[in-house]
């Protein structure tokens, strides 16, 4: 049912979450996201049922539609409890995450196989409330000038008992070389960008079993665009969602120099699990 513009805006602001004294607030800094588009079957078997995948029609020629998969490294800045202030003193920590894009109704989400963090105290605070949370350490070197989004390298090295994550990565515009054209499905890269980037809800495995949803909140992101260099993801590629030529195919990479995240409090759903990536 087409609601009128005024009734869906109310019926918007009553379904968002509300600030109140159990939000967070954290600084994402160097938050890389590598984006792969599938097929949707591949990604399709590791969501949670009746949750929709976020899909886009395939590349002329290919029948079906494509789903998009993301992994993503940053540094965690000062996570802390949103009402003692920026000053509180809170976490701070490397984390990657290993996510399929999805949507449910005009909201867009991700479903979050498993997350990665270079801190125990990290590791102690996310698996309270989710599953698939490891830690694992973390070798990160960036070079640039980073106060205006150029980055002349980015390396990321994690390595756990369930699984390896590393990337190289360099900025386009360090490179000297301009970013490639956006996908078929989208009219332009900043269409295509909002799209990849602007999530409202992150869904999980919870620790005390079924799928949790965590509200998050940011402004848009404006980030810098890069190029991968070489890739190892080995939950992609042990899932089989990925192949190891697939990898190097990324259809976005992108920088985002710093945002802020404001998280709300985690809550059950009534979605039944997929199969646990961590059966792999």
């Amino acid at each position: 049912m087409n609601l009128p513009p005024f009734l869906s805006r109310l019926k918007g602001r009553l379904e968002a979450p509300t600030r109140g004294p159990a939000t967070f607030t954290v600084t994402l800094r160097d938050f890389l996201i590598v984006t792969y588009a599938v097929p949707a079957e591949r990604a399709r078997a590791h969501v949670p049922e009746k949750l929709a995948l976020d899909m886009r029609p395939a590349p002329d020629g290919d029948a079906g539609e494509m789903a998009f998969v993301q992994t993503t490294c940053s540094f965690s800045d000062n996570l802390h409890w949103s009402p003692l202030g920026e000053n509180a003193g809170g976490l701070s920590y490397h984390q990657s995450t290993y996510r399929i894009l999805t949507k449910r109704g005009d909201r867009r989400g991700a479903f979050v196989l498993r997350t990665y963090v270079g801190t125990t105290e990290a590791y102690a605070s996310q698996r309270a409330a989710a599953r698939e949370v490891d830690y694992t350490p973390f070798d990160v070197h960036i070079a640039g000038d980073f106060t205006q989004g150029r980055y002349e390298t980015y390396n990321v090295r994690a390595v756990g008992e369930r699984g390896q994550t590393a990337l190289d990565v360099r900025g386009l515009a360090a490179a000297g070389t301009q970013a490639p054209p956006p996908l078929a499905s989208f009219p332009n890269t900043d269409d295509q960008t909002f799209f990849l980037t602007q999530r409202e809800e992150t869904y999980y495995h919870a620790a005390v079993g079924g799928i949790g949803l965590m509200p998050v909140e940011h402004a848009p992101l404006r980030p810098v665009a890069a190029e991968l260099v070489a890739a190892r993801l080995s939950l992609w590629t042990d899932l089989e969602v990925l192949s190891k030529d697939d990898l190097l195919r990324p259809v976005s990479v992108l920088i985002q120099p710093s945002v802020v995240f404001t998280t709300f409090p985690p809550r059950p759903t009534l979605l039944r699990s997929a199969p646990p990536a961590a059966a792999v």
